[in-house]
């Protein structure tokens, strides 16, 4: 990937590293920890656990996608979240983009298949952080408590390989594949957050939250 990381430091629109709320969290989450990679790591648990993965987002507009407006909310997608861990790396002094792919969810079935009309997802957010010299990818979507609940394989990071949604669950079931991985961005497109707001306008969206904030629903 060459893309240059002096240009993925600054603030942006939707990944505000500079908004007082992400500086105070990203000293409280790193202040005490002088090497990148461990910081990133730091971070990235943050983002994955203690911000969980909400499959039916409430979003109506371009600033809901804004990194702040995540962390004050407390949950997020797979968009919002990946701009709240660019932009808390940022803080941090680690240049770090949003990026894009397209995949399939080998478990999206039944009503859910029925709803969205597809088990393709796109487009899927994610990051590039850089670390010693060199882009790697990573991918906090998936909250731990999910995992648990779902019995799938937990992504985790160790500050030096790229960690990305897992192709099997822990049972050996089929998970994801990843179809296309797009490029990466200094801040989140407006392909992306139109996308978005498209498809919370085209799926009935009570029945879609009944569906997903049952006892066993989700992703």
């Amino acid at each position: 990937m060459r893309m240059n990381p002096k240009s993925s430091l600054r603030p942006a629109y939707c990944i505000d590293s500079d908004a007082k709320p992400i500086v105070r969290k990203a000293s409280e989450l790193t202040a005490s920890i002088r090497s990148a990679p461990e910081k990133v790591r730091r971070i990235f648990r943050f983002v994955r656990d203690e911000i969980p993965y909400n499959f039916a987002p409430a979003v109506s507009n371009r600033s809901h996608f804004r990194a702040s407006h995540t962390l004050e909310l407390g949950t997020g997608f797979c968009m919002q979240k990946a701009a709240l861990f660019a932009a808390l790396c940022r803080a941090s002094g680690i240049p770090a983009r949003i990026g894009f792919q397209h995949i399939r969810d080998y478990l999206i079935a039944g009503d859910f298949l029925r709803l969205l009309g597809t088990n393709e997802l796109s487009p899927h957010g994610m990051n590039a952080v850089y670390l010693n010299g060199r882009w790697v990818m990573a991918d906090c979507t998936l909250d731990r408590g999910l995992v648990n609940r779902k019995r799938y394989r937990l992504v985790d990071f160790d500050g030096a390989r790229h960690a990305l949604l897992p192709k099997t669950t822990r049972t050996g079931k089929p998970h994801f594949d990843i179809l296309k991985q797009y490029g990466f961005y200094n801040d989140t497109p407006l392909f992306a957050s139109n996308s978005m707001l498209q498809w919370v306008k085209e799926i009935p969206q009570k029945e879609w939250h009944r569906l997903v904030h049952r006892k066993d629903g989700s992703m």
